[in-house]
């Protein structure tokens, strides 16, 4: 049944040349070792014994002279070890199985141990950068997030409003220690001013941004989301004491004053040629403040601005009157060579700040009584009230939202050339009103 060479034992050139055959076949060692030769030329190590009445056999490893195989000597060691558990009673096989789980447990209790370090230094890790995160670091993160989704204008409005009324209480904070009675102290502060509508989009804005810092961050809880239901009341209560929050706008009667300050006013060239252009053409201060050089054609009177930055995401074009063609070739050299038309005085690669109108309003002595947005009104209520033009021409002037996308593309191709009177008119009766004749507003001071 067993083959068996001359000596004792294997010798290594024994075990060397035993050549394979076409059946399996043993060499035997020494008492109760063998060397198997498989049909495939494969050697292994075989320990043979009797426990409890049963044979049994047990591999030892691979045949061969460097580790983890076995030479003759390392396996006679290995057989020499299952003897004695076998002396002592124990099934070796039972011996080595129950070795190779305390060995696997080891390694699992190794490998868990490995994790759990890694896990606890991740955590340390994160705290740490945790505690160098403010309120400012998460509202750049959520900006920069959706910033690629948003209009330029839109994302330097969520900046700009965080930055004037929620940085000042809270901006330095770690989220973490940013309570809900701070929230409400915040949002509390500017409804007690009136400023309800402001009020509210830092609300919706700081919610926002809280919310992303939580899953980004991992921080536990969102304080504007738990003060909800109180300033749910409170905004309630706001809403009440300012029924409606209009942006401010002059009364016909006091257009030719504000428009003679304007005419006075000696501060930077492009604010002054920003205020007058969000004038003239009745655009949102928004669309105006991002507007570059290569939106237009000075030869046509035409500004192509592109849906990414109109409040209902459709391109929409200008048509400007020769009073605005000629107020822009003079800002040319204002421009520095920019892109924007008006940039920020001392940025030139930034636009004009958004509340630069604002700042001029209030310096020309009109802070509170008119805006950017009154400027629109302005060019609405002077356009319908004329009778000259149809409603449907001035609404497309304006570039308030058609519910059919179809017919509002339509109606801005037939509506061009009343709308090109419409601008040229507009513009006409601006200078009437400043100066009392038939004149054309022309440049700036």
């Amino acid at each position: 049944m067993f083959g068996r060479m001359r000596g004792d034992v294997l010798t290594t050139t024994e075990c060397e040349n035993a050549r394979r055959r076409e059946a399996i076949y043993r060499l035997k060692d020494s008492p109760n070792l063998f060397l198997v030769v498989y049909p495939s030329g494969r050697k292994s190590w075989e320990y043979r014994y009797q426990h409890e009445g049963t044979s049994k056999a047990l591999i030892l490893g691979e045949y061969g002279q460097r580790a983890p195989a076995l030479g003759p000597k390392s396996a006679r060691a290995a057989r020499d070890e299952l003897a004695t558990e076998r002396n002592r009673g124990r099934d070796p096989i039972v011996a080595k199985k129950l070795e190779r789980e305390r060995q696997k447990e080891q390694l699992d209790e190794a490998r868990a141990e490995r994790e759990r370090r890694s896990m606890e230094k991740a955590r340390k890790q994160l705290e740490a950068e945790r505690g160098a995160i403010t309120v400012r670091t998460i509202v750049d993160a959520w900006i920069k997030e959706y910033r690629p989704h948003w209009s330029a204008g839109h994302a330097w409005q969520c900046q700009q409003s965080l930055q004037d009324h929620a940085y000042p209480h809270i901006g330095d904070k770690q989220p973490d220690t940013v309570e809900p009675a701070h929230i409400l102290d915040l949002i509390g502060t500017l409804l007690a001013e009136g400023k309800v509508e402001t009020a509210r989009r830092v609300r919706q804005r700081l919610d926002a941004a809280f919310e992303h810092g939580c899953l980004r961050y991992g921080f536990r809880s969102n304080p504007v989301a738990l003060s909800k239901r109180e300033l749910a009341k409170r905004f309630k209560v706001a809403q009440a004491a300012n029924p409606e929050e209009h942006f401010p706008c002059v009364s016909r009667e006091q257009i030719p004053q504000l428009l003679r300050a304007m005419r006075a006013y000696v501060g930077s060239p492009t604010t002054a040629g920003l205020l007058w252009f969000v004038c003239l053409t009745g655009c949102r201060t928004g669309e105006a403040r991002f507007a570059t050089w290569n939106e237009f054609d000075l030869d046509k009177g035409e500004w192509k601005v592109p849906a990414a930055r109109m409040k209902a995401r459709r391109p929409h074009i200008v048509y400007l009157a020769p009073a605005v063609v000629e107020l822009l070739r003079g800002l040319q050299y204002y421009s520095r060579g920019g892109d924007y038309l008006f940039p920020h005085p001392t940025q030139i690669a930034k636009p004009a700040s958004e509340n630069a109108l604002l700042f001029v309003l209030a310096a020309i002595g009109f802070k509170e009584k008119h805006s950017g947005h009154g400027f629109r009104r302005m060019f609405s209520t002077l356009a319908n009230e004329s009778g000259l033009h149809r409603p449907d021409v001035i609404e497309a002037a304006l570039a308030h939202k058609e519910r059919d996308s179809t017919r509002a593309a339509y109606n801005d191709a037939k509506y061009a050339e009343e709308r090109r009177r419409l601008a040229n008119w507009y513009a006409d009766e601006l200078a009437r009103l400043e100066v009392g004749e038939k004149a054309k507003v022309v440049g700036i001071r």
